[in-house]
């Protein structure tokens, strides 16, 4: 009967000693595996931005919405496709303190500009991402999640949607201008929102 005390004891004290880092250890797993479902779905907006750019979209602002756009009869914008997308993952949110956050580094026409079907839209997206939990030396307190993608033109962007130099401020994110890669710095135009955005 002695025996069989000290023995259940030992497995307490085991126990008392893998536990917690065990759940650690499933803590880690499950917190990784939301960074890469917030990349994941940074890559997806990206792409849909860029497709959203090819057909002729204007850049819109940050906070606009795709689905509202378009249930108003209006045009979808770059942002407003960027955003949704964003929004429909749950541990995101392209907003601070529900003042809408620019996500989009740039988004530029690149390519032949003599003739406009032969275009790229070249774009990225940068979001800073805060793990639910933070792991040291793998996963900081704060994870910029940028993303480019390059598509062809398929409508030509609005001439009043279109600037030659560098724009510097609203709706591009200026945290994160210019994320590598860089954009090009010659036959380029920005995507700019011709109503302008507040900053």
């Amino acid at each position: 009967m002695r025996r069989f005390r000290d023995r259940s004891g030992q497995a307490v004290v085991e126990m008392a000693l893998v536990l917690p880092i065990l759940v650690l250890f499933i803590l880690g797993i499950v917190s990784y595996g939301l960074y890469i479902n917030a990349v994941d779905t940074v890559q997806q907006a990206v792409r849909l931005g860029a497709r959203s750019a090819a057909l002729g979209d204007t850049l819109g602002c940050p906070g606009d919405s795709a689905e509202t756009e378009l249930g108003q009869g209006k045009p979808a914008t770059v942002y407003g496709v960027v955003d949704d997308q964003l929004n429909n993952n749950k541990a995101l949110s392209p907003t601070s303190g529900g003042t809408p956050l620019p996500v989009v580094s740039y988004a530029a026409v690149i390519g032949n500009q003599s003739n406009a079907q032969q275009n790229d839209i070249l774009m990225t997206v940068a979001y800073a991402y805060h793990p639910v939990i933070p792991i040291p030396g793998l996963l900081p307190g704060t994870v910029e999640i940028a993303e480019t993608y390059q598509m062809m033109v398929e409508t030509p962007a609005p001439s009043n949607a279109l600037t030659t130099t560098e724009p510097t401020a609203a709706p591009y994110d200026e945290s994160a201008q210019w994320t590598n890669p860089a954009p090009p710095s010659s036959n380029v135009s920005y995507l700019v929102e011709p109503g302008g955005c507040q900053a």
